[in-house]
């Protein structure tokens, strides 16, 4: 399955990847943070992996997921974004903010 991999915050700068429909989303999000922020994770940070359809809103994609159990398709678009936490814990969402903001 091909996937677009958005990097910057006004969808200029983007790559493809080619990923199998059974790859695990925890092996995709440690492999685009090599691609995209050239480490892996040091501790106390994660990656949050967003995808979206083509004309659809973005959506948050679990760790414990599989590229189709997450609801991505062929032509879908990825982001990653770095978060640091002192708890491996995902705290609860009570407001929406775009990943990328305009300035």
């Amino acid at each position: 399955m091909i996937l677009t991999v958005l990097i910057c915050r006004h969808d200029r700068d983007w790559f493809d990847i080619d990923v199998p429909g059974d790859y695990p989303v925890i092996q995709l999000k440690e492999m685009l943070g090599m691609r995209v922020y050239g480490e892996s994770p040091r501790a106390g940070q994660q990656y949050i992996l967003e995808g979206k359809f083509p004309d659809g809103l973005w959506f948050t994609i679990r760790d414990s997921q599989d590229i189709v159990e997450a609801g991505l398709r062929e032509g879908s678009l990825v982001r990653l974004q770095r978060a640091f936490s002192t708890t491996d814990e995902e705290a609860p969402v009570f407001g929406k903010r775009s990943l990328f903001q305009n300035d």
